[in-house]
């Protein structure tokens, strides 16, 4: 898929099949965000693939904005060491996660980076 048409035809999907994602299509996405450009080359980023449904669950319970990850046959948890440039960096990272999953075939969604406090004792 062209970046532009990636770009374009993005969409946030909130369902999700009951099928597992590809493990070379799950490394391709994280390579996308490693690969990202960041402040200094930094990388203030680390990345967790969550893929267990009992762990899957209590992140949808936990995120208010995204229940519906108790759904998806993965989450990628973004973490980030607190820099003066770690969130605009984050957030360019998972941009190029999301197209690069949509671009695999992949819908995903980002879920908040606020209010996730709990997130961190899971």
């Amino acid at each position: 898929m062209e970046v532009f048409d990636a770009v374009r035809t993005l969409l946030a999907v909130r369902n999700y099949q009951d099928k597992p994602v590809p493990p070379e299509v799950v490394r391709r996405i994280i390579e996308a965000g490693r690969l990202t450009g960041s402040s200094m080359n930094r990388q203030p980023w680390h990345f967790i693939v969550v893929e267990n449904r009992d762990t899957l669950r209590q992140l949808g319970a936990l995120a208010k904005t995204g229940p519906y990850i108790a759904q998806a046959p993965l989450a990628i948890v973004v973490a980030i060491e607190r820099t003066m440039f770690s969130v605009s960096d984050a957030s360019r990272a998972i941009q190029s996660m999301i197209l690069t999953a949509w671009s695999e075939r992949v819908g995903s969604n980002w879920v908040g980076f606020r209010g996730l406090e709990e997130v961190n004792r899971s």
